[in-house]
């Protein structure tokens, strides 16, 4: 046997050569190959590597990708030679035709039938549309965590079923079969528990020291920062359990105190984890002074028994420093009495001192009157969503039968034959012989149609592959995407009608934008888009950033939402996503941003100046802290953030074993973190993806790791005055900027690329699944339909829903 030996430079220009008269080839070799090939890997690509099985379409995304970048004119890079614009226009003609070739082999190749699985939300609003039925799959022991990638938590490559899923999805269906038809009913009940109950046991003795001092003021109960207290207790209802989950109304009779130029009270309402912090359902700030309480109302879904307490949150608390014993004499029930600021006799002079001698808070405080618990309550919408599901105890088999059908069809969300139901109607006949009621036998059955994997996933296709989906998997597709739930009865109408395509798919989309369940859309885009579970990952120190606390990280992550809301409902112009002079705003925010504050304790839309340093979604406290490490900024990881959410783009990995930034020295400059970052862009491997990064990060280096605009960068160590921050930079493609307004001004000039960036973001989204090369034309089609417009963000999304890429399998 003969062996032959080459060397593997040698085999690839070899193998060129041959393939010379490929336009492609012949450019690579020329352009390419010098730093993408066996000498050198910039990028950890290697182009000699990379499939040429087009049909395989192994690396199509790799290819599409070099396209785009010889296309921009950002490789070859600038210092290398540059080709022909004949070259290009031959490079990409036969490389995208190359593409073109495979894309209906690779398109072939996919499975007749997709499944994605229902994210822990999307279960939540189902099973509240289906059966008008609360559930909260995030209470510990509920539904698995679901796997995120990029942020989006829907990508149904990313959703698996582990036997861990299974038995948490079963237990799930029990715990919603039980709540929609509960053994006993449960009637609402109201209580309301003031401020003499609560703090003073009734306040006989407390009424007979405000009678001695002439005090004629209601006692109140003063919350101060620094412990929590009771805010509902299990008892108040008298005995309860399980079947009293459901969804509670509280109302709250208060007023808040600051101090001058302080926080705004803020008021925490929730299970207690700590001594001196509660995991929020009830957050609000008390905008109302003290001599004007208001009654404030909320709703929220409790699962019985409950024990809440409350918590007043501000960076500056009553803490132990001075003993136990001094700080109780606050919150024993004979220790404190309180009326009114001004009432200086009732000062405890053996408690923390609250107040001044003029009668101004010393911290942020909140005077409570009265608290009132309603539930639980349900609405006649909710229950009709159960009628008649249940077949009567003398039921026929038939009959029984034809029930299930029904309560199939809603949940699996299409047309269901009989024949598919005999696993679970030979379950409720087992049972009925069994020996048990109808309705305990019927609910086995309703459990198993619950935990089938037509009901838990999205089921796309049939065992004969076909290229678009039919009505009803359409149906399905747009309502998860526009509402993070099943179709309701028109949706379900159109699909049975044939009617959802052109004049009639439009008046259905039309009618879901304007749903008031598009918030569900709202709420979970804007959040997995902006990668906003990010933001507290790393919590910022205490001592770096005493004014960050809990409400502020909470309101931080509220505000990019809200922010979306106004857009969309209001059709505002894509551009404001870059820049704009207002934002939504509350009370908290306000105070972090030195913004006036608004009259209100929710978010309001509040008036920019340029002297505020924001506008837009990438001056947010928000966007700024959720790519910092909890004690400083990081310009690289703000860079990859920002191009991976605004411009579409995910840089490659770091290379392996790149060496951490040292801290500044003590006997060395202050250096800032910038120019410490210059020294990795020394490093053959690291420039040329710095290059396109840092300009991204380096432009908000005027604000701090949790978003605080400054004008220098403070530094622990090293001699010298902190040095001044230098946010000026140039974009990959050479325009300079010379700080942040700069920068947002370069990407408006790039809004195309931005736009395209949104609709893949909302497209993979609403298709559940990563984008590959071969959904390109459809890309392009549907940033044509939007331009036709005014490129509002309503707009936009309506092209998304109504474009064929959301019609096809």
């Amino acid at each position: 046997m003969m062996r032959f030996v080459f060397s593997l430079p040698a085999i690839f220009i070899a193998s060129l050569s041959l393939r010379a008269a490929e336009p492609f080839d012949a450019f690579l070799e020329k352009h390419c190959i010098s730093c993408h090939g066996p000498k050198k890997e910039k990028g950890d690509l290697r182009i000699d590597q990379l499939s040429r099985d087009f049909k395989l379409g192994a690396d199509s995304h790799h290819w599409a990708e070099m396209i785009e970048q010889v296309n921009s004119g950002e490789m070859p890079p600038k210092k290398e030679k540059q080709p022909t614009q004949e070259e290009i226009a031959a490079f990409v003609g036969s490389l995208d035709a190359k593409l073109k070739e495979g894309r209906a082999a690779r398109m072939a190749a996919r499975p007749a039938v997709a499944h994605y699985r229902l994210s822990r939300k999307e279960y939540q609003n189902t099973v509240y549309d289906l059966l008008g039925v609360r559930y909260d799959p995030t209470k510990p022991g509920e539904l698995n965590e679901d796997t995120r990638w990029h942020g989006f938590e829907r990508i149904g490559s990313e959703l698996t079923l582990s036997p861990s899923h299974v038995d948490r999805f079963y237990r799930a269906a029990g715990t919603v079969l039980d709540r929609a038809f509960p053994a006993t009913s449960v009637a609402a009940r109201k209580v309301r528990k003031t401020a003499v109950e609560l703090r003073y046991n009734g306040g006989k003795e407390q009424q007979s020291a405000l009678d001695r001092f002439g005090i004629k003021r209601p006692l109140r109960y003063l919350l101060f920062p620094g412990t929590v207290q009771n805010a509902l207790s299990s008892n108040w209802f008298g005995r309860t359990g399980p079947e009293d989950s459901g969804l509670y109304k509280v109302r709250i009779q208060a007023s808040g105190i600051r101090p001058p130029g302080g926080q705004p009270a803020h008021l925490s309402i929730g299970k207690k984890t700590g001594e001196e912090t509660v995991d929020g359902l009830i957050e609000f700030d008390l905008t109302a002074p003290e001599d004007s309480p208001k009654v404030y109302e909320f709703e929220v879904f409790l699962e019985m028994p409950a024990t809440l307490d409350f918590c007043v949150v501000a960076t500056d608390v009553v803490d132990r420093r001075s003993g136990a014993a001094f700080r109780n004499a606050l919150s024993s029930r004979g220790g404190y009495i309180f009326t009114h600021s001004s009432e200086t006799l009732l000062l405890n002079p053996n408690a923390p001192q609250m107040f001044d001698d003029k009668g101004n808070g010393l911290f942020s405080t909140v005077l409570l009157d009265w608290i009132e618990w309603e539930g639980p309550l349900e609405t006649d919408a909710e229950k009709s969503r159960r009628a008649g599901l249940v077949p009567a105890d003398d039921a026929a088999p038939e009959v029984v039968a034809e029930h299930l059908q029904r309560f199939a069809e809603r949940a699996w969300r299409r047309p269901v034959k009989v024949d598919e139901l005999a696993e679970y109607l030979q379950s409720y006949r087992a049972e009925r012989e069994a020996g048990e009621k109808m309705a305990d036998a019927y609910r086995v059955a309703m459990q198993g149609v619950l935990t089938s994997r037509n009901f838990l996933y999205l089921v796309e296709g049939d065992p004969v592959a076909r290229e678009s989906l039919n009505e009803w998997e359409l149906a399905t597709r747009l309502s998860y995407f526009l509402w993070s739930s099943m179709p309701d009865e028109a949706l379900v109408a159109a699909a049975k009608g044939g009617t959802l395509h052109e004049e009639g798919l439009k008046k259905e989309v039309e009618r879901m934008l304007k749903d008031s369940r598009i918030n569900h859309f709202i709420d979970d885009f804007s959040r997995q888009w902006l990668q906003l579970h990010r933001v507290g990952m790393f919590p910022p120190d205490k001592k770096l950033y005493p004014n960050y606390d809990a409400w502020l990280e909470t309101s931080m992550q509220e505000e990019p939402v809200e922010f979306f809301r106004e857009m969309l409902v209001k059709n505002l112009p894509m551009a404001g996503f870059l820049d704009s002079n207002w934002t939504m705003a509350n009370p908290r925010l306000c105070d972090f941003y030195g913004l006036p504050e608004p009259k209100e304790s929710s978010f309001q839309r509040v008036s920019l100046k340029p002297e505020d340093h924001r506008g837009g979604l990438l001056t947010m406290g928000a966007s700024l802290g959720l790519t910092s490490d909890g004690t400083r900024h990081r310009p690289v990881h703000r860079g990859v953030w920002l191009s991976e959410v605004i411009l579409g783009k995910t840089p490659p990995p770091p290379p392996a074993n790149v060496p951490a930034i040292e801290p500044n020295a003590p006997t060395s400059a202050k250096a800032t973190l910038r120019e410490k970052l210059e020294a990795h862009r020394d490093n053959v491997n690291c420039a040329s993806c710095h290059a396109k990064i840092d300009p991204l990060g380096i432009a908000w280096d005027n604000y701090d790791a949790i978003g605080q605009w400054r004008t220098r960068e403070k530094v622990a160590a090293g001699t010298g005055e902190d040095p001044l921050v230098n946010p000026s930079g140039e974009m990959p493609d050479g325009r300079p900027f010379k700080d942040a307004n700069d920068f947002k001004h370069l990407l408006i000039e790039d809004h195309d690329k931005f736009v395209r960036a949104f609709i893949e973001h909302l497209c993979t989204y609403g298709l559940r699944r990563v984008l590959t090369v071969d959904d390109e034309d459809d890309i392009k089609a549907i940033a044509a339909e939007a331009k036709k417009t005014q490129v509002g963000v309503k707009d936009i999304v309506r092209a998304v829903a109504l474009s064929n890429l959301m019609r096809k399998r």
